[in-house]
């Protein structure tokens, strides 16, 4: 097929990155025009999803593009096909999964990487039904997730979540939360931190779990065992440091699925309001059940990942 019959669509989320980098969405369709390619910006993701699903039936649908942030590829995640090619444009606030593969917001190497064609099909995570690329977690940084999104008014930075620690820090309560891995009886376990990994990346480029691997079929598991804010800047300076994973209380597991329960206060009362996010944005809120699928996107990456 000629690229003059090929379409592309980029679907832009007009939230991700400054203000200064969004022309890089029109420079990245203006250069795929100029190679021959029909290519529409869309901002709807509902109409991405139309669109794509009309032009991938008719076999004239080269890719979409994610021009965003890790949300941005959840979202299109969800809603399209396993079987359309996605290329991720990363215009967001950490990018983790683009970083993974190596992928840039540069236009030319956008355009060499569509023209490659090369596919790599990807685990993903799926939480109480919802898909997730990167990872998941679960208590205090999932309470100044929350907190950080009720807050934000437009983009973000690495500096715009000091506030939202803070306020996090007078509320959250660090409560045991219960746990099983795949057939093991729900509950027999319980970590104050937990964090589920299908990408190798966490935010501020912190080695949290080198050893996941988003496709090898599972998800990886790391959990810390003590409540409280003194642990967690103790485990936050180990991590820092890459010696986590040999502190005591520090738990690192394989899973193809897990459960998450409710935790509860002194007196056995549920505690229905404990948090998780999913790849930086909200959620929902415990009880969770997450499985992985194998192979599940199929994604467009550079020759050399």
């Amino acid at each position: 097929m000629n690229a003059s019959e090929e379409h592309l669509l980029i679907a832009a989320n007009p939230k991700s990155g400054a203000a200064s980098s969004r022309n890089q969405v029109t420079d990245l369709k203006e250069a795929l025009v100029a190679q021959g390619y029909c290519c529409e910006i869309i901002t709807s993701l509902e109409q991405v999803r139309q669109q794509s699903v009309r032009l991938h039936h008719g076999g004239n649908l080269r890719a979409v593009i994610s021009a965003g942030g890790d949300g941005t590829a959840d979202a299109l995640a969800n809603l399209l096909p396993p079987d359309i090619p996605l290329l991720i444009f990363p215009l967001g606030t950490e990018n983790l999964l683009a970083k993974h593969l190596g992928l840039t917001g540069d236009v030319r190497d956008a355009c060499e990487t569509i023209q490659a064609g090369r596919r790599l099909a990807l685990d993903v995570g799926k939480a109480n039904g919802q898909l997730f690329l990167v990872m998941l977690s679960c208590g205090f940084d999932a309470e100044v997730v929350r907190s950080m999104h009720s807050m934000r008014t437009g983009h973000i930075n690495r500096w715009s979540y000091t506030r939202p620690i803070l306020s996090s820090l007078g509320r959250y309560s660090f409560p045991q939360l219960p746990f099983a891995v795949d057939d093991e009886t729900p509950g027999a376990e319980a970590a104050a931190w937990l964090f589920v990994f299908n990408v190798p990346r966490y935010a501020a480029q912190l080695d949290f779990c080198p050893q996941a691997d988003p496709t090898d079929g599972a998800l990886d598991l790391c959990t810390f065992a003590k409540s409280g804010i003194g642990w967690g800047v103790g485990y936050l300076s180990r991590l820092w440091f890459g010696s986590h994973q040999s502190m005591r209380g520090f738990q690192h597991r394989r899973c193809r699925k897990l459960t998450i329960a409710a935790p509860t206060d002194r007196l056995g009362n549920p505690l229905h309001d404990i948090p998780y996010q999913i790849d930086g944005d909200p959620g929902g809120v415990l009880p969770l059940e997450i499985e992985v699928l194998p192979h599940r996107l199929t994604l467009l990456t550079p020759a050399t990942p």
